[in-house]
């Protein structure tokens, strides 16, 4: 499959797109791009979030390519170009989050550290930023540095149902008439949906024990509505319209919401970052960004997570939402800001500046 253009979507040129073969086979849609200029930082490799596909970060390429990088991008097995892992392509399942490690891996060894030098990066977003974390020790052998962004380590209260926290607070307000019941302070609210990790997350995991892990969870079945209005990913309408137009053009590229097995993968890895141990185990270098706004993903356990990890920095964008990198300028330029007071680094800059001397002086 080769990558899909639209008139406000362009492919950034010189682009180069195939599959990779994974060990168990699965075929993984890749593309990679050449440096733009004459400058050379390294190569960056971007890791997509969930129901993502490559076309969706041309912009992001072309910002990279034009800071002097080479870039990777690839879509995760059961998603965009990549091959489907059920009969029913539209459906969003994973069992394990190995299976989306295998991918990662594969396309670093056969795409990115044999096609382009290094120092070599990751850009990863959501759940694609919770799949480096979740295999952060294997990958330090390969990457230099990581910037993630918006990392799915908790769903944000209220994202994936009705808090029972809440609607209880709720209807106590109506019934007192408004005596009691009134909204706590911001810094008792909860950080992460009760509702999934009490009550969906047990479920799927039964239920993906006895077999039925590729159901779609409630509503999971239905057509994505992307109308701007109802978005909860960005505030920007040009960049949230261009995806949904891109989408619209091949609809193949997309798929709907998540299985009961999906879920269940997922919250165990997530639940995994809040044993006492895995933020100071975490030894791979990494910028970790948060959206002040974000509807999707847990804020304030990604801060958590960061508080005890002495590789990262944290950097929250207050105002913006859970797509940062498609976000309105104001926020994207903060991004890009602290994106690149990080990658390269101050020693991989200077070893860039010493190789290029050298090569200068060779000829």
């Amino acid at each position: 499959m080769s990558l899909h253009e639209h008139p406000n979507n362009p492919i950034p040129a010189g682009a180069h797109c195939d599959f990779v073969e994974t060990p168990d086979r699965v075929r993984i849609r890749y593309a990679h791009w050449p440096a733009a200029g004459k400058r050379r930082l390294g190569t960056v490799t971007l890791l997509q979030g969930r129901a993502e596909f490559i076309e969706r970060y041309f912009e992001v390429i072309e910002d990279l390519r034009a800071r002097g990088f080479a870039v990777v991008a690839f879509d995760w097995r059961g998603q965009g170009g990549s091959q489907r892992v059920t009969r029913n392509p539209n459906r969003g399942h994973i069992s394990n989050f190995k299976k989306f490690r295998l991918d990662l891996r594969t396309v670093l060894k056969k795409v990115s550290l044999a096609t382009y030098p290094g120092p070599h990066f990751a850009l990863a977003h959501s759940t694609g930023a919770l799949v480096l974390l979740s295999d952060s020790e294997r990958l330090r052998t390969m990457l230099d540095r990581a910037v993630l962004v918006a990392p799915l380590l908790g769903y944000a209260p209220g994202s994936r149902g009705p808090e029972p926290a809440e609607v209880g607070r709720k209807l106590l307000n109506l019934i007192s008439l408004g005596l009691l019941g009134k909204p706590g302070l911001k810094t008792t609210a909860p950080k992460t949906s009760a509702f999934v990790e009490k009550l969906g997350y047990p479920v799927a995991r039964v239920l993906s024990a006895i077999g039925f892990g590729r159901l779609y969870t409630p509503g999971g079945g239905k057509k994505p509505d992307w109308t701007f209005e109802n978005n909860g990913l960005t505030s920007d309408r040009t960049r949230f319209e261009r995806s949904a137009e891109v989408q619209e053009a091949a609809p193949e590229l997309a798929i709907r919401g998540v299985t009961f097995g999906w879920l269940s993968a997922a919250t165990r890895t997530m639940k995994s970052f809040r044993r006492r141990d895995a933020g100071p185990n975490m030894k791979l270098p990494c910028l970790v960004f948060a959206a002040g706004n974000d509807q999707i993903v847990s804020t304030p356990m990604i801060e958590d997570f960061v508080a005890r990890t002495k590789a990262a920095a944290y950097v929250e964008i207050p105002g913006a939402g859970h797509e940062i990198m498609m976000e309105r300028d104001i926020y994207r330029e903060q991004f890009w800001a602290a994106f690149d007071a990080f990658i390269p680094g101050l020693e991989a800059e200077q070893d860039l500046e010493r190789a290029s001397r050298g090569e200068r002086e060779f000829s």
